[in-house]
């Protein structure tokens, strides 16, 4: 069973969120699923209803600018990337311990690509014992194959700046399946031509990647060339300086598959990746 609700933050931003229930005796452990950049929540379904089945209590939620939390004229939509991880990923946590769902021990955070690599962010990671990184690195363009370069700086460069420039955001059909607001659009150009990511970026304050203690586990696929390729991978853990982590990069053939690539890995067609995967990391 899922039910919809909404989660206001400390800024009165509203966000939308669905709640996975368990089928059977509710072990008290709970998952939140922080999405990638431009994938709604509902593009992660499969996962959670899989989850519910072992127990577990699972979370997704839309930051703002994205699917269900998002305003319907795009180009009046003032979101901006670094507050999925400084202001809205702490509205839910808060809201999961609020309503004593289960206690910050509990609480597992699973991230996909930017939903991983934006937690540093976020006050209360400090308080979360264990993530698990999934197809998460940083996007600094220099660490990706050189045969994508040539492209990623072209849109980085040229078309994300003509786009938001020109009608006030970035289309879903250049790149990912959602809509750019023009606030989250340029935080990822800004980030990505800078060799050190956002950690290059001075704007945005205190964050708490090198204090985080807890357990990182992170996972990839040797296919996923464009998104998250091993070096930025790497290059994320190692911001975590204090935290217990652990990167495994697997080959699609593992798994009797051709590819998996960025998002392959969540869908119900692979089913039979999540006990290894996921499922074996949170019990």
């Amino acid at each position: 069973m899922k039910t919809n609700f909404t989660i206001t933050c400390t800024n009165d931003q509203k966000l939308t969120a669905v709640k996975y229930n368990p089928n059977n005796i509710n072990n008290k452990k709970l998952v939140v699923i922080n999405s990638a950049l431009g994938v709604k929540q509902s593009f992660y379904e499969p996962l959670p209803t899989y989850l519910t089945k072992h127990g577990f209590t699972v979370i997704t939620w839309d930051p703002r600018g994205i699917g269900l939390s998002s305003q319907k004229n795009i180009k009046n939509d003032r979101a901006k990337l670094r507050e999925w991880g400084q202001i809205d990923l702490t509205a839910p946590l808060d809201k999961i311990v609020e309503k004593q769902w289960t206690d910050w021990h509990n609480i597992t955070l699973i991230g996909h690509s930017a939903g991983g690599h934006l937690i540093g962010l976020c006050p209360r990671i400090k308080q979360i014992k264990k993530v698990i990184l999934i197809c998460s690195g940083t996007c600094a363009w220099h660490l990706y194959p050189t045969i994508h370069q040539p492209k990623m700086l072209f849109a980085w460069c040229v078309l994300f700046p003509f786009l938001y420039k020109t009608i006030g955001y970035v289309p879903d059909q250049f790149g990912l399946g959602h809509a750019l607001p023009k606030g989250i659009a340029k935080d990822w150009r800004k980030w990505s031509l800078n060799k050190n990511y956002l950690f290059g970026d001075n704007s945005l304050g205190e964050h708490f990647y090198a204090s985080y203690k807890g357990q990182i586990e992170a996972i990839g696929f040797s296919d996923d060339y464009g998104f998250s390729p091993k070096k930025t991978i790497y290059d994320l853990v190692e911001r975590f300086t204090l935290a217990h982590s652990k990167i495994e990069i697997f080959k699609p053939c593992e798994f009797n598959r051709k590819s998996i690539g960025h998002f392959g890995v969540f869908k119900a067609s692979n089913e039979h990746m999540w006990q290894k995967l996921i499922l074996s990391k949170l019990t």
